[in-house]
């Protein structure tokens, strides 16, 4: 058909002649040129700028459903799934650091997870485009790291000093990695992460709505063993590492949780005022927990198990 309207408009109709002409516009270069081409294409899609549209009033904005948690240099990030948004810490109160969308599959319009940028700013899972975008500074002003490669990013940290972002995605069942500046996402574990934390050798947690609830992934082996089995969590959502061991949200049980390596688990905390506990992180003294039932993020000291509203 090609070979047919090149001559009706005066082209030779000299068959080699004719696949010279051809060869680049359909693509059959060698395939080392061709596999280079596609992986430029790639790198130079993964990380793009784009633009919050129609993003909401962040002055007018109020809290709607809190569920990720994160601390940035003191500060408390919290997600709000159905604001859309992230509200960051501001002295006493919050103030949307990203605001979101009501743009179906537009950016922003599905946030599920929040956390540091080692090099500022901050790095947020979005379901409705399959992106991890890093937020510079607050605004609606994005960079787009992943290409859309993943489905429903629930959780995520950084590791390998900076260098790595590690994603739970519940669309694919799996944890992936990619590096800081961007790229395709590579397949670290198969295992149905909705919370991640890292421990200080560099291994991952993850916490499961699975039978296998607990899991330690070797980033280096790319191998996970199950610590916690046997589902004693009703619904659990979160979890972090604090050292000498790991606490977990239960939204169904209106609890937290306390795990050791040891795979030894207990309830830690029960009842008022969590009502469906799911976002949880930690520093020295407090765990932070997002309630999104209550429209609240809680603190809890780890010492007296005292409790208070921060939201």
């Amino acid at each position: 058909m090609i070979i047919r309207k090149l001559c009706a408009i005066g082209i030779s109709c000299h068959r080699s002649a004719l696949l010279a002409l051809l060869v680049i516009p359909l693509g059959l270069a060698s395939p080392m040129r061709t596999a280079k081409a596609q992986e430029d294409s790639e790198s130079a899609a993964a990380s793009k700028e784009v633009e919050v549209p129609e993003p909401i009033d962040s002055d007018k904005a109020t809290v709607n459903y809190p569920r990720a948690v994160a601390i940035d240099a003191g500060k408390l990030l919290v997600v709000d799934r159905f604001l859309p948004g992230v509200w960051i810490q501001d002295g006493e109160g919050f103030k949307v650091f990203t605001p979101g969308t009501p743009l179906l599959r537009k950016p922003m319009n599905a946030p599920w997870c929040v956390t540091p940028h080692p090099d500022g700013g901050i790095l947020i899972g979005d379901s409705a485009t399959r992106e991890i975008y890093h937020a510079k500074q607050p605004g609606a002003k994005l960079v787009a790291l992943n290409n859309g490669y993943l489905g429903i990013p629930m959780a995520i940290v950084v590791g390998d000093g900076g260098k790595t972002i590690y994603v739970g995605d519940a669309e694919r069942r799996a944890v992936f990695r990619l590096p800081i500046e961007g790229g395709k996402p590579e397949l670290v574990a198969r295992v149905n992460a909705r919370g991640l934390s890292l421990d200080d050798e560099g291994n991952l947690w993850a916490v499961t709505p699975d039978a296998e609830a607990i899991q330690k992934i070797d980033v280096e082996k790319k191998t996970a063993e199950t610590v916690v089995g046997d589902r004693p969590y009703a619904f659990p959502n979160g979890v972090v590492w604090t050292g000498d061991g790991g606490f977990v949200t239960d939204g169904y049980g209106k609890a937290i949780w306390r795990f050791g390596a040891d795979g030894t688990t207990e309830k830690w905390f029960e009842g008022e005022p969590l009502a469906g506990p799911v976002g949880i992180t930690a520093d020295d003294q407090y765990l932070y927990v997002a309630d999104p039932q209550k429209k609240q993020v809680y603190r809890f000291d780890r010492e007296t198990k005292a409790v208070e509203p921060v939201l």
